[in-house]
């Protein structure tokens, strides 16, 4: 029994996996972190792990969206193989008297693949049949997908290696090294001093292994190899290492060329196939600095990080991204005395009077006799939450127009939120407004739904990794100006593509139908990080947005307050403003920290702009803000405001509980209680909504709720850019929970 036993600890697979442990440490932390993705230890909140468990590939999950899952998977594998075959082959010498040296060392090096195999096909089952509720058969094809795509992957490698690679039989045929000059000089004398040292005793570092494995699993005995000439051994690793330098070399220049493709739908894989493409490249990297620096290779990693990021900061290999449609050829001045100018009391009163002829033209819908009843004034106000909250805003819209009889956009004067929020009401609104152009479109039918709820998350993956983790080279024209092609590009090409186009327009389209009332307004607010402003955006002038309410009245003008907002079209009058792209404006609202790059804006010093959640992700601060500057006509004008509110999550949650003072937690708590930002908002807006309750009557102003809560699913839908079927099916089934039920039923009671 013992005996077995060490005979198993020193086979070829076992010794493998020790190896792995005791000298290739980062590189088993990518299997650490392949785990943890799938099993949603990591990322479970974003969503990571069903880019595993239900990818999709053209909208569809299905054999073919598992198969590139499969081809990406074996794509990481050969790399990870590849690598340890580049830095640990010297320890097994034993390998270069054997025929396919390579293809044996990866053949036993499948331990850990293995495993993960397993427990990936595991979590596919599981999920599928539990959550998704999908048939055996589909189960059964998306396996199939999974494992033809490993295969394909593993028989093309095995080809290029099986034709290139050489075994000691060949240099006992030929003894020259017949590799090209290239590859001599950077591969032969990089193992010139390793000889020189080895030359007392070449087989210090190797490795007992007793037992290794042929490819028809069969053990084999490893004989001695101590009467053969070191250095031919060493030809053999050499010429292999060689080769694989040159795939590893050739993928990493194609996947920078394919960033040329981004484009092609065929070329937007599944999101977790691009994870693993990334973790390929990762791997590629620590081989490389491991094998070429060795001992130094954390020193010279940290001495590139600080060249590269002086050189960055010198202009160097910096990209900006930027809000495609206007003109950063000139830049404009950003100072205090620029957001005063552009928002003084001339200008204020000018641009309230502009608002109010969008206020009358509205009112004028409803008549004006006395046998009429005054009409509600509506605002709608969506926070944000990725697709998620697109699809929650979405659907209770929908439901809202259904309940009051399509009533509900000719009621609303505005729309405001954040995020993925913003996304939905976006694409409802200009769904309302085809149809009132006259197309054959019911913004309430489930086909747009279906349009809201289509992956975002496979383009701006692969792009991020073909593209932006190089220096996107891709130039690309836009409404007349020429951009850098890259992530938030292609996010929102996706995006037009899942709206079928309806949502490819500049600012300048909607100033027509919104200054005559066609359509509500809308304010989109992205976060300027520079300074903490909020920058206003719409296709009309808003200074009265940039301060608090009330700035004009009594002595000192308005001194007392802080400009605490931008008028986007004012301060950028000169950067043609308005030739925008309204979806680039959507991006801007909804970008969330290294899943989008931040805007940056044409101004001197350069304005950063990201995530409107991070002031204001009800909306709710812009809302009442407008409200109170326009409450004198609402007053004579209308018999009252409703503000409808939709959430992604409860405003009124259970109370913590106690939680033990450890060492980690005396400094995360303070970190967390800061990132709380949703609960100070909701008791900062409770402070509005009072605060314009108390200027236009209690009874005038109704805050009707609509919140997003788990119905089919055990906790809330992911935060993230991909929703499963059940996902969808759980947000429009939370529009029939009782609470929202009865803000219908209060909705159709108030707005009659």
């Amino acid at each position: 029994m013992k005996k077995r036993l060490t005979g198993i600890y020193y086979s070829f697979p076992v010794q493998l996996l020790v190896m792995h442990a005791k000298h290739n440490f980062l590189l088993l932390c990518l299997w650490g972190m392949l785990f943890a993705l799938v099993s949603g230890a990591f990322g479970k909140s974003m969503g990571f792990h069903y880019f595993f468990l239900d990818p999709e590939y053209f909208n569809v999950v299905g054999f073919w969206s598992f198969y590139v899952v499969g081809v990406t998977f074996g794509i990481f594998y050969i790399a990870w193989n590849t690598t340890t075959y580049i830095l640990n082959s010297y320890r097994f010498p034993f390998l270069a008297s054997l025929d396919r040296p390579f293809a044996k060392f990866s053949f036993n090096n499948f331990l850990l693949p293995f495993i993960f195999i397993i427990y990936y096909i595991y979590q596919v089952v599981n999920f599928q049949w539990y959550n998704e509720f999908a048939e055996e058969y589909s189960i059964i094809f998306y396996i199939l997908g999974i494992l033809s795509g490993i295969v394909t992957t593993l028989m093309v490698s095995m080809l290029y290696f099986y034709m290139t690679n050489k075994d000691i039989a060949a240099y006992r045929k030929v003894n020259p090294l017949k590799i090209s000059k290239v590859l001599k000089a950077v591969v032969v004398r990089h193992r010139e001093r390793e000889l020189e040292l080895a030359k007392d005793n070449p087989y210090k570092d190797a490795w007992r292994v007793d037992y290794y494995l042929t490819e028809s699993l069969k053990p084999r005995i490893v004989r001695s190899v101590r009467h053969y000439n070191f250095e031919m051994l060493e030809r053999v690793f050499r010429q292999n290492h060689a080769n694989a330098l040159v795939i590893q070399s050739l993928s990493i220049a194609s996947f920078i060329l394919m960033g040329a493709f981004v484009e092609y739908p065929q070329f937007r894989i599944p999101t977790g196939g691009s994870m693993l493409l990334l973790l390929s490249i990762v791997s590629t990297i620590i081989g490389a600095l491991t094998y070429w620096m060795q001992e130094w290779r954390t020193i010279f990693l940290i001495v590139v990080v600080v060249v590269l990021d002086q050189m960055m900061g010198m202009g160097w290999f910096y990209y900006e991204n930027k809000a495609y449609g206007l003109n950063y050829e000139n830049r404009v001045k950003y100072s205090y005395a620029v957001l005063d100018s552009i928002c003084s009391k001339d200008q204020y009163k000018k641009d309230v009077k502009e608002t109010l002829n969008i206020l009358e033209n509205w009112r004028e819908q409803f008549g004006r006799t006395r046998l009429l009843r005054k009409p509600k004034l509506v605002i709608i106000c969506a926070s944000g939450g990725g697709s998620r909250a697109g699809v929650w805003a979405m659907k209770t819209l929908q439901e809202i127009d259904k309940t009051l009889n399509g009533k509900l956009m000719k009621h609303t004067v505005l729309m405001t939120g954040a995020s993925g929020g913003m996304l939905g009401t976006g694409y409802y609104r200009e769904l309302y407004h085809q149809k009132q152009l006259g197309k054959q479109i019911d913004p309430n039918a489930q086909k747009y739904l279906d349009n809201m709820s289509k992956d975002l998350a496979n383009a701006l993956a692969f792009t991020f990794l073909v593209n932006d983790i190089f220096i996107p080279w891709v130039n690309i024209d836009v409404n007349g100006y020429t951009y850098k092609q890259d992530r938030a590009y292609i996010f929102e090409q996706q995006y037009i593509e899942n709206t079928e186009g309806l949502m490819d327009m500049d600012l300048e389209y909607y100033r027509k139908p919104e200054e005559q009332a066609v359509i509500p307004m809308m304010f989109l607010t992205p976060f300027i990080t520079n300074d903490g402003r909020l920058m206003f955006i719409s296709p009309h002038r808003l200074s009265y947005m940039m301060k608090p309410p009330f700035i004009y009245q009594g002595a000192g003008d308005g001194e007392f307050a802080e400009i605490d907002g931008v008028d986007f079209g004012a301060l950028f009058r000169e950067q043609d403003p308005y030739n925008m792209r309204f979806v680039t404006a959507l991006r801007m609202s909804a970008t969330y920290p290294f899943i989008f790059p931040n805007v940056h804006m044409p101004s001197e010093p350069t304005l950063e702009v990201m995530d409107a959640g991070f002031r204001d992700n009800f909306g709710l601060e812009s809302a009442t803000r407008f409200l109170a500057i326009f409450r004198n006509w609402i007053r004579t004008n209308t018999s009252g405001v409703t503000i409808i509110s939709i959430r992604g999550h409860n405003k009124i949650g259970e109370l913590p509980e106690k939680t033990t003072h450890s060492f980690i937690n005396s400094f995360s708590n303070p970190i967390s209680t800061v990132l709380k930002v949703d609960m100070l908002q909701d008791y900062h807006h409770d402070t509005y909504v009072a605060y314009l309750k108390s200027k236009l009557g209690y009874d005038n102003v109704d805050l009707v709720r609509f919140i997003y809560k788990p119905t089919t699913l055990d906790e809330r839908a992911s935060l993230s850019l991909h929703l499963t079927k059940r996902e969808i099916i759980d947000i429009s089934e939370a529009i029939k929970l009782e609470e929202n039920q009865k803000s219908l039923r209060r909705l159709k009671e108030l707005i009659k």
